[in-house]
């Protein structure tokens, strides 16, 4: 019963946050990008990027807070979701087989309620938010930014 009412506060978490923390972590990996772009591009030669120390010292003080912001949203997501897992595990792993019948009946039907209750948060059909999602969006960061720097450089270099 206590479970069942965690799961039921779990899903109304979800249903009432999800949005608003989907948008946090989209709007801050663009940051995070636009921000590396910009820090990146004050140490090239271009003018339009030119730059003070006391500048770039800010846009790097600027993006690890955000860094972290995104890293703890999608490590406490995660695991929320791996303690959600544990728990059917467990139950699995418990040795019910050797049980009455009525433990048994009880734990299945908690493994079958786990089942249906499997909710989480996910940004996509198949993206769930955890720290893989925070690496996948550091590795596509990095990868938007060595494009973005690559292009401006090469285009520098043609005029």
């Amino acid at each position: 019963m206590e479970h069942q009412a965690m799961m039921e506060k779990y899903e109304d978490f979800l249903i009432l946050f999800r949005p608003m923390i989907l948008l946090q972590i989209f709007i801050s990996s663009f940051s995070v990008i636009m921000l590396l772009f910009t820090f990146m591009m004050g140490f090239s030669n271009v003018e339009i990027f030119e730059s003070s120390t006391f500048v770039q010292t800010r846009l790097f003080c600027t993006i690890l807070p955000i860094l972290i912001q995104i890293f703890t949203i999608c490590y406490f997501y995660g695991n929320i979701h791996d303690q959600k897992d544990s728990i059917l595990f467990a139950l699995y792993s418990s040795n019910w087989t050797e049980m009455d019948m009525k433990c048994k009946q009880l734990i299945l039907l908690t493994m079958k309620l786990n089942n249906a209750n499997h909710k989480q948060l996910k940004f996509t059909r198949t993206k769930i938010v955890n720290l893989e999602m925070f690496f996948k969006t550091m590795g596509d960061c990095y990868t938007v930014i060595s494009v973005l720097v690559n292009y401006i450089q090469q285009n520098v270099d043609q005029i």
